[in-house]
């Protein structure tokens, strides 16, 4: 895999941008200096469901590949099978876990189902290969596997591979390493490229010895070294590219909106609470976010970009090196490992002020510099760079950098930036000259400014940039907007078995559960998740996000709706709660009256644990035994491992059982006659023993690891209940809800009532050429934004009892112009929490800063 150029690479994902909108982003891309898009293409937005395949509209695949053709932008393909991207089960198809599908292993039948896959996906892709003379570069199998715990990474890549051989991939075939681990990432597989993700803290100061480090890992094997994901900032990617990378891959540069119910959960949250909501918002503080709005990283790309596009060949085959000899007098942090990048025309000391902005100085062999540098900024600074061969122009040092060099037959002109004093040191055919300003002769030309003086400037092989970043923005209040009580679209429910959404089968969107209770009672709502609505008789009486725990609620007599809300599949596997895992459902898995608690906490024999952890266990009774309290052992250890057992008496008339752990500090293995049930889970300890509710008695063992002795396993109570076997199920159609002739207009703050549902319009007006975002203030609220029967947003504002909103802006709503059409967006708004508010909406339109 040889390169000619650097590869700038910026994510552009066409499922999250509005087709309309495709080329604007890639010109906006060309304008800023990237050369390459970074796509994936999710497997469940084109598999809808099982058999269900859809490539038009914002699918359109092809026409989106053939947009990239057409601006010269080359394309890393990443169709997965998993992709991450905080996606929906990072593209893995819901009914894959409902089937019982062992995902992300070398397994018989998930092979199967991703052969499906790629029968659609990779013949869209073959022909825009670049060895079809298209623009597809390099494909990627797999993502951040290392993440992962698959068996044989080694066999699953290949199999993956051999796939892509069938449909005429030839082109090069990486994975990426999510956290560096090579063999558990790929294994090293054959014929099969290594790339990295790098990303750490800005001002850390080991950035660059990691980053030679996996540059000498990929050199030992002949390969290039290639990041597909970093930092987003060009002040860390010059770091990086000072280090040997041949391709920067800042993940997210291109902001994005997630629609069509496509969220998903991941674990960003609290230690706490691990679970986070991923904003419909995909703007991780991106150089381009949803709307088209730039930042000031827009400069920074368009500097590295010229300076890149001056020394193509150069920097795609220089080598990194330790710069030796150098002293460096700073009161602030610098990077602790100074790269010097060696190219045919000269050689890149790179240096990080990591602290705040200050002074520097630098003294490296013949030369001294003092540098002002602000905080975070990192200067390439050159070193005996030929600016000019058939002038013999060298630039031998300066304390600013190069923004481009362009060469033509009767002048070569060099633009450099920076802060504070310039110098620079200049062989001209031999004669050694020290200038500290801009200069200017019959044959060269150096124009010396501010890092936006030169941005701005038109820079060789970039589109030029026209209005003002700082001009972009035209923001206002929105004063007023129809309220109407909403009426939720009527359901066709159908009788079924409470079973999760997925098995029903509905694999995203809302549906609900309906039954009747005669009697009060204690319910138990098990594996409920994520967004659980309790009405009964038509009136809301609860909000709950389920984390795929278990929940109790004491219900009074009337029909019950339960309507549940997938939010998203987890996009990553954690084991800290179900809801994290990849292969969890949505729902409710079962719902049972509970007939009878029985504390069981005292006296269990007791052993210490010398066995490994099986799926079997034995427990040695003796007359020896100690008999014992479920929390009472002590024993100056670490860790203290022990085995308690206990024989229990089954309650009759119950077919549903469970055991409740109060605690559970500590690790619990639970086995029931021998046979390991469940590991108890500390956001969910409540364990399903129901096969055994026919038994007459059982033994119950727990084995506990726990760091110290005072790790608690708390109160342990057996449950036994019966199941909900009378209900009926139907998917709401949120799609279909509309504003009522009833509405009425109002002014903020809007105190909405506990328990109710709205629905919304605003004054929405539409300014051609201008992409607009919208901004709610409020709290204890959820706000479905619907349009053309499509919904395009979902928001959750600040609740207490709600997992945290990440990825983005929880409160930020992108519309595109398109969408203010005839049907304006209608905003359904449900009550979530107990002071539920709308304090202002502000509206926001932004114009462009190229011609799209």
């Amino acid at each position: 895999m040889k390169l000619s150029n650097i590869l700038l690479a910026s994510s552009l994902f066409y499922f999250r941008i509005p087709r309309e909108k495709w080329a604007k982003r890639m010109k906006l891309l060309k304008t800023a200096g990237y050369n390459t898009i970074d796509v994936y293409f999710p497997w469940n937005y084109h598999e809808t469901a099982p058999g269900i395949w859809d490539f038009s509209g914002n699918r359109d695949v092809y026409a989106f590949l053939e947009l990239a053709k057409m601006h010269g932008l080359f394309v890393i393909a990443r169709p997965g099978p998993y992709i991450c991207s905080e996606w929906d089960g990072g593209g893995l198809p819901a009914w894959l876990a409902a089937d019982g599908v062992s995902v992300r292993q070398d397994d018989e039948e998930f092979l199967k189902r991703i052969g499906t896959w790629y029968d659609h996906i990779l013949p869209v892709l073959e022909p825009f290969q670049i060895s079809r003379g298209g623009t597809v570069l390099c494909m990627q199998i797999e993502n951040e596997l290392d993440f992962f715990d698959c068996k044989s990474p080694v066999s699953y890549m290949e199999k993956l591979m051999s796939m892509a051989a069938g449909h005429r991939i030839d082109i090069p075939l990486f994975y990426c390493c999510g956290q560096n681990d090579l063999l558990r990432a790929g294994g090293l597989t054959p014929g099969l490229y290594t790339a990295f993700n790098v990303y750490s803290d800005s001002n850390s100061p080991g950035t660059e010895e990691r980053a030679l480090h996996l540059y000498s890992t990929v050199s030992d094997r002949n390969m290039p070294f290639l990041i597909t994901e970093t930092n987003r900032e060009h002040s860390y990617l010059k770091r990086l590219l000072a280090c040997g990378a041949k391709l920067l891959g800042p993940y997210n540069q291109t902001a994005g909106n997630t629609m069509e119910w496509y969220n998903g959960i991941t674990n960003w949250g609290t230690r706490e609470n691990p679970i986070a909501l991923m904003a419909a918002d995909y703007d991780f503080d991106s150089m381009i976010g949803s709307a088209g709005e730039v930042n000031d990283q827009f400069y920074e790309s368009r500097l590295l970009s010229g300076l890149l596009n001056s020394f193509p060949t150069e920097f795609a085959e220089s080598v990194p090196m330790k710069a030796e000899g150098m002293v460096i007098q700073s009161s602030q942090p610098v990077n602790a490992v100074i790269p010097l990048l060696h190219t045919t025309r000269g050689d890149f000391l790179e240096l990080s002020n990591l602290g705040r902005k200050d002074t520097i100085h630098l003294q490296y062999h013949d030369f001294e510099l003092t540098l002002l540098m602000a905080s975070l900024e990192t200067r390439l600074l050159p070193v005996n760079v030929v600016l000019s061969d058939k002038k013999r122009i060298t630039l031998l040092y300066s304390s600013y950098e190069i923004g481009f060099v362009e060469e033509k037959e009767d002048r070569t002109t060099t633009a450099m930036y920076g802060y504070g004093d310039f110098i620079a040191v200049l062989d001209m055919d031999g004669e050694i000259k020290t200038v500290n300003g801009g200069y200017q002769d019959e044959s060269f030309n150096l124009i010396v400014g501010s890092p936006k003086e030169i941005a701005v400037m038109p820079i060789p092989g970039l589109p030029d940039m026209k209005g003002k970043l700082e001009e972009q923005a035209e923001e206002r209040v929105i004063s007023h907007l129809s309220i109407a009580d909403a009426v939720l679209p009527a359901i066709k429910f159908e009788k079924t078995p409470v079973q999760p959404m997925e098995k029903i089968p509905q694999y995203r969107g809302i549906g609900c559960y309906r039954f009747s209770v005669e009697k009060d009672g204690e319910f138990l709502f098990q594996e409920a998740a994520d967004i659980i609505t309790i009405c009964r008789d038509g009136e809301q009486t609860d909000v709950i996000y389920g984390r795929g725990d278990s929940i109790f609620r004491q219900l009074q007599p009337g029909i019950y709706q339960i309507y549940t809300e997938i939010w998203g599949h987890s996009n990553f596997d954690d084991i800290r709660c179900k809801s994290l895992r990849m292969n969890s459902l949505k729902g409710i898995g079962k719902i049972v009256r509970i007939n009878g608690r029985e504390d069981i906490s005292d006296n269990w024999l007791f052993d210490l644990d010398e066995q490994p952890v099986g799926e079997w266990y034995f427990f040695r009774h003796s007359n020896y035994n100690t008999i014992m309290g479920i929390d009472s052992y002590s024993r100056a250890v670490s860790p203290v491992r022990g085995v308690y057992s206990k024989w229990i008496t089954v309650p009759d008339n119950a077919d549903s059982l469970y055991l409740h752990f109060s605690r559970a500090d500590c690790i619990i293995h639970v086995y029931v006659n021998g046979h390991l049930e469940a590991d108890v889970l500390k956001d969910d300890p409540v364990v399903d023993i129901s096969r055994y509710a026919k038994n007459d008695r059982i033994e119950v063992c727990l084995r506990t690891e726990r760091k110290f002795s005072t790790d608690r396993v708390g109160n342990v109570t057996l449950i036994a209940g019966n199941a909900q076997t009378d209900c009926e199920y139907g998917m709401l159609p949120v799609e279909t809800f509309k504003m009522p002739l009833q509405a009425v207009q109002t002014t903020y703050p809007i105190k909405l009532r506990k328990g109710k549902n709205y629905v919304m319009t605003l004054p929405l007006e539409r300014k051609d050429g201008k992409e607009m975002k919208l901004f709610f203030q409020g709290k204890d609220i959820k706000l479905t934004i619907v349009n053309n029967h499509r919904v395009i947003s979902r928001l959750v504002l600040p609740n207490g009892s709600f997992p945290d909103v990440r990825g983005g802006s929880r409160d930020t709503a992108y519309i595109s112009e398109e969408w203010l059409g005839a049907e304006k967006p209608v905003i359904w708004c449900q009550t979530i929490g107990n002071e539920p508010e709308l304090e202002e909406v502000k509206v926001c339109y932004y114009s462009p800063v190229c011609d799209a």
